[in-house]
C-alpha cells in the first residue's frame, strides 16, 4: 500500500508557475524604495562620488549674501560649489576679521596659485557666486590649499552711503 501511494504522488502533475500579483507587487516596491532612497540622497546634497572634487579656500574681507551652495564658475561654466563659508578663528586679542570661503573644485579644472576669486551678482534677483578669473602663473593650486588674489563682493548700501556723504561735504563747502 505504502508504493502505490508514492506512485500516486509521483504521477500528480505539479502546477505550473506562473507570475502572480505578489510578484508585481514585491517588485513595485522594490522599485519605489530604490527611488525614494535616489531622491532622499539627492535632495539631502550627499555626495557618494566625492573623489571627483579637491577643495580650495580663499579669504574675504566681505562675502554679503553668498551662502554655501553657490556655484563656482570660469568663463559662465559652474566648476564647483561653495561647501564652507566660516569666520577665521580669533588668535589672542585679535578678533577675527575675515571670512573662510571653501570651495570644492572639479578634479579636471586645475586652478593657479594667481587665479583672482571675487563674489559676482547673478541675473535680477541677485543670487552671488563665485566668479574664478585665470591668471598666469604656472604653479597650481593642491588640495587645501588658499587662493590669495580676491575680489570682495560690492555692497551697494556702502556705495550709497559715501555717495551721500561726499555729496552732503561738497554743499557744506559752498
Amino acid at each position: 500500500m505504502a508504493q502505490s501511494e508514492s506512485n500516486k504522488a509521483k504521477d500528480v502533475p505539479k502546477p505550473k508557475r506562473t507570475f502572480t500579483t505578489e510578484f508585481f507587487v514585491g517588485l513595485f516596491t522594490i522599485l519605489t524604495l530604490l527611488c525614494a532612497a535616489y531622491l532622499a540622497v539627492g535632495l539631502g546634497g550627499l555626495n557618494i562620488n566625492a573623489s571627483k572634487y579637491y577643495t580650495v579656500h580663499a579669504e574675504f574681507d566681505n562675502i554679503s549674501g553668498l551662502t554655501s551652495g553657490a556655484s563656482v564658475e570660469i568663463a559662465g561654466v559652474k566648476v564647483g560649489d561653495v561647501t564652507e563659508i566660516q569666520l577665521e578663528k580669533s588668535e589672542g586679542d585679535k578678533p577675527a576679521s575675515y571670512a573662510i570661503v571653501s570651495m570644492k573644485i572639479k578634479n579636471e579644472v586645475k586652478l593657479l596659485d594667481d587665479d583672482i576669486v571675487s563674489i559676482r551678482t547673478k541675473g535680477i534677483i541677485g543670487d552671488k557666486y563665485v566668479k574664478l578669473s585665470r591668471g598666469s602663473s604656472d604653479i597650481i593650486v593642491g588640495d587645501g590649499e588658499y587662493l590669495s588674489e580676491t575680489e570682495s563682493v560690492i555692497d551697494i548700501e556702502d556705495l550709497i552711503g559715501k555717495f551721500v556723504h561726499n555729496f552732503g561735504s561738497e554743499d557744506e563747502d559752498e
